[in-house]
């Protein structure tokens, strides 16, 4: 399809929208509202505003050149650029022709509205601003309002305390940021500070953001020990916050007095808030060379220098006017100018200044020092002497100002063993070779540290110069280097030592043979002492099983004598009260006998006589049904009358006539049914 045939194309605009068309032999623009129908001649095309200009609308163009009402609900705002010159006209449904507008200014539409543009104006939908207490919006006046005598370019401050909700109105603008318009007050806490720039004159009053006071333009204010929330003005800009510098045992900071120049350490611990309106943190920087001796970690720049000083060590702190020995253990913290004084030691075996090591720390106590010293004896024997020193250093005076000395030979390994051995050299000069392979460790002891006399230690040897104190020497090895007049001497030492190990056997063999007879007469004698006491012992062991058999007859001669007695009272005694119990039941079981009888004759006394003919007409009875019952199948089987049975049955009892007439009579009664 051809750009003619879109062209002639009718272009429906449905409500709510419109569309832009020009006309190509004027170049007018006509706004057309919807709903309505476009119909497009050989001289009109459909056009949109991009890029503040009107650009033909292609057929590949998607849908554009017909857009939607500009709309914004109540909680949203329009700003619109080129507003009309007459605020009251309003576009019509169809065909509008163009009007006149304000180029270069914009007004504030707040919602909720709904319209369509006018060519040429351009639109911007925002959203009102929902502020929280420490939020806040910067707004800046791009147009005198009438009324409103603040100049153009001024900035105002909404305060989320103050407003929950903002929209501005025409003149004002809100100034956005990267992050949106919504801004953060700035928090303050105890370990916090704002630097603040005064923009603009400015009194505070009490209880203002500021201190109270009157506020020229370009001062700067530190703002601290305080709590809770900032919110810049039209006068007042924050530079910067500050945070407090934690700072814990035995770690310091420099800081720069702004005015003086002055710097001062602030040692923790604690929690340093710097003014930047007066202080200035600082850093000290040394090569690293200087931090290694110091026993500093490169990445410890940004703190003073802390130094540990070990146990049995010492380091010279030093300034233009001060020489300060701090022994350990113990962490300094050095001032902006001090410096550790630096020691250079000899090193090898032997000592020599080739190779000095530089250090800072000087131990001591417990300092060892080893050499290798060549002399000569008295008869032109070259040895080859390995040593080790034993050094402290040590104070005559005053603590303070005689530790100074200790530092002042830079290299006292050195001189320790330049002067130590010229010493051993002049006692090994005064000796042959015999004398001191025998004794070269007493030699060289006494040499040094001085004579010992009985118990007491040796004095040792100190220095002046800076009062090194050697106080012990240890001679690990003495090498002749003549190969001739080793063998000559170790042939001499080798005969010597198996004559005394010869003369040392025959003493042992002698010691041996003496204890050995010593030890048998010691024998001897126990054994005689051992026979003796065993005598002894068995004749006590005879009095004491005497005494034992006396003493166990007369115990049971008194034992049983005593139970003889005791079982003929107690047979008496028993016997009594057996009798006497036995006549008490005979005496009482008389009379139980005389109660019965009487009250048994009573009884009988007392039944009426026909009471008992009648009780012996019914026993008789009781006895006749019993006899009937049983006795019937004794008559069944042998053919006699239960009369006879009974007849010949009760004759052979010992019951009486009588009783035996009674039951008969009974047997004879006819049974009813």
């Amino acid at each position: 399809m051809t750009d003619r045939d879109v062209r002639e194309r009718d272009i429906l605009v449905a409500s709510n929208e419109y569309a832009y068309v020009q006309d190509l032999t004027k170049g007018d623009i006509v706004l057309y509202v919807g709903p309505t129908k476009i119909s497009l001649s050989n001289t009109e095309r459909l056009v949109d505003f991009r890029s503040d200009r009107f650009v033909p609308v292609r057929s590949d163009d998607g849908g554009l050149g017909v857009n939607p009402f500009v709309a914004a609900s109540s909680s949203q705002y329009i700003i619109v650029e080129n507003p009309t010159r007459d605020p009251t006209q309003r576009p019509i449904k169809g065909s509008n022709a163009s009007i006149e507008l304000l180029s270069g200014r914009k007004i504030v539409v707040p919602g909720p509205a709904t319209f369509p543009l006018w060519p040429g104006q351009r639109a911007k939908v925002v959203d009102g601003h929902e502020l929280r207490e420490r939020e806040y919006l910067v707004v800046r006046v791009y147009e005198q309002a009438p009324g409103d005598e603040r100049p153009i370019g001024t900035e105002i401050i909404v305060r989320g305390s103050d407003t929950s909700f903002y929209i501005p109105r025409t003149g004002l603008e809100v100034v956005a940021t990267a992050q949106g318009y919504v801004r953060l007050a700035w928090h303050l806490t105890k370990n916090t500070g704002l630097h603040v720039r005064v923009v603009k004159p400015h009194v505070a009053a009490e209880g203002d953001q500021l201190p109270a006071g009157t506020y020229a333009a370009g001062t700067e204010v530190f703002i601290h020990d305080r709590e809770g929330f900032f919110f810049p003005t039209e006068s007042l800009e924050v530079k910067d916050i500050v945070f407090a510098i934690p700072l814990a045992e035995k770690e310091g900071i420099y800081v720069r007095d702004i005015e003086t120049g002055r710097i001062t350490t602030i040692a923790g611990p604690c929690s340093y808030l710097p003014d930047p309106t007066r202080a200035l943190v600082i850093e000290r920087r040394l090569a690293p060379e200087l931090l290694a001796l110091y026993g500093i970690h490169p990445d410890a720049r940004e703190r003073a220098l802390s130094i540990y000083i070990p146990p049995s060590y010492a380091v010279l702190v030093i300034a233009k006017n001060k020489r300060e020995v701090v022994k350990g253990p113990v962490t300094r913290i050095l001032a902006f100018d001090e410096e550790l004084e630096i020691l250079r030691l000899s090193t090898g075996r032997p000592k020599s200044d080739e190779a000095l090591l530089p250090t800072c720390f000087l131990q001591i106590e417990g300092n060892k020092v080893s050499d290798v010293v060549r002399v000569k004896t008295a008869d032109h024997v070259e040895l080859e002497i390995a040593l080790s020193y034993r050094v402290s250093f040590v104070t005559q005076g005053a603590e303070a100002t005689d530790a100074a000395r200790w530092f002042h030979v830079k290299n006292y390994v050195g001189l320790l063993c330049d002067h130590l051995g010229s010493i051993l050299r002049a006692a090994a000069r005064a000796a042959r070779i015999d004398a001191f392979h025998s004794s070269s460790t007493e030699i060289l002891r006494s040499a040094i540290l001085g004579e010992k006399h009985g118990e007491s230690p040796r004095e040792g040897r100190t220095f002046e110069e800076n009062g090194m104190w050697v106080y012990d020497v240890e001679v690990l090895d003495v090498r002749i280097l003549d190969q001739d007049v080793k063998k000559l001497l170790e042939g001499a030492q080798r005969a010597g030592i198996v004559s005394e190990v010869n003369r040392r056997q025959e003493e042992l063999r002698l010691s041996s043979e003496k204890l050995k007879e010593e030890v048998d007469r010691q024998i001897f004698a126990s054994q005689i002492d051992t026979m003796r006491m065993q005598a002894e012992l068995e004749g006590a062991r005879r009095q004491v099983v005497l005494a034992q058999a006396s003493s166990a007859i007369e115990s049971h001669k008194v034992e049983r004598v005593g139970k003889a007695t005791n079982d003929a009272e107690a047979f008496t005694i028993s016997t009594r009260a057996r009798i006497a119990a036995a006549e008490q039941d005979a005496a009482i079981e008389a009379l139980r006998l005389s109660g019965q009888v009487g009250a048994f004759k009573e009884q009988m006394a007392a039944i009426h006589p026909e009471l008992v003919a009648t009780l012996k007409t019914l026993g008789h009875q009781q006895l006749a049904a019993e006899l009937s019952r049983n006795v019937s199948p004794l008559a069944i089987l042998g053919g006699e009358s239960v009369t006879d049975v009974v007849e010949r049955l009760l004759g052979s009892l010992p019951i009486g006539s009588s009783a035996a007439h009674d039951v008969k009579k009974v047997l004879a009664i006819p049974k009813t049914k």
